[in-house]
């Protein structure tokens, strides 16, 4: 298993969650949306499978367990969290251990701060950003493998946001007038730069989901990708959410320049709406 295998789902199941949402209009940077009125609890958890195939049969490797919770000393402030791991098994051939962490404000979902943490096998990333909006800037610290850590602006744009708190950002907005083939694009930073990619609403589906053992009702996204070491860049992440007042990502598919990848739905806790489910 190459290290862009499993660095490559965990991430394209973070950009999965960043696009759900973007089939509406409204900026991101203009919300502001009550606590009442949010789309998730707080202590919600969702859980999903990694899944990696050469060929036709996909084998579970590894797992991401997404949070958020609410700051206790600061109220009007959330923090996320993933953590993604590959399976014991997998351990022996490729072991895989990485978190993210961001906080936001509402209710304007404006970014705070973010921090990322790749360890896979030989190789270390780490990202740790200060959103100043004063002074539109992100203090950033970059860090790959045992080299010294590098201090660096990246310039902040009034609707760039880490790419956590772009999703439940996202989850809040309505999907009502969304109509299929219509483009969208978002912006969010990474690394040592910000990135605009673009996704287009597909339509609406009835989705079999594994883990609930039914058909749910799901809008479906297509995510456009860029060539590189990972994809040929013809390729394109099909996603589907659930069409519910919750909007949680349930699963994605994607053909990389290697096999395929899968990210799917396993359980969750503490929704604040029921899903809906298809007749």
């Amino acid at each position: 298993m190459k290290h862009f295998n499993f660095n490559l789902t965990v991430n394209i199941f973070i950009f999965y969650l960043i696009f759900s949402g973007t089939a509406k209009t409204q900026p991101l940077c203009s919300l502001n949306i009550e606590e009442s009125d949010l789309a998730f609890n707080n202590q919600e958890t969702l859980e999903y499978a990694v899944s990696y195939a050469w060929g036709w049969i996909f084998t579970d490797v590894g797992k991401a367990v997404l949070n958020v919770n609410k700051m206790r000393d600061m109220p009007t402030e959330y923090r996320i969290t993933i953590d993604a791991k590959t399976h014991r098994f997998y351990d022996k051939f490729f072991n895989v251990r990485d978190f993210y962490e961001a906080r936001f404000g509402i209710p304007d979902f404006r970014s705070i701060y973010f921090y990322r943490n790749i360890q896979e096998g030989g190789y270390a990333m780490q990202n740790t950003y200060n959103f100043d909006w004063e002074n539109g800037k992100i203090d950033a610290v970059i860090q790959k493998k045992n080299n010294p850590p590098q201090n660096m602006e990246i310039p902040l744009k009034e609707c760039t946001l880490d790419i956590l708190t772009c999703f439940y950002c996202l989850r809040n907005l309505n999907f009502d007038n969304a109509f299929p083939n219509k483009a969208y694009s978002l912006s969010f930073a990474l690394d040592d730069m910000a990135y605009n990619i673009k996704c287009r609403y597909l339509g609406k589906e009835n989705k079999k989901i594994k883990a609930l053992k039914r058909k749910v009702n799901c809008l479906k996204f297509a995510v456009e990708v860029i060539a590189g070491s990972v994809f040929k860049g013809d390729e394109t992440i099909i996603m589907w959410i659930s069409d519910d007042k919750n909007h949680i990502p349930l699963e994605l598919e994607s053909p990389i320049t290697i096999g395929k990848i899968k990210v799917r739905y396993t359980q969750s806790e503490n929704l604040k709406y029921p899903l809906n489910f298809a007749n």
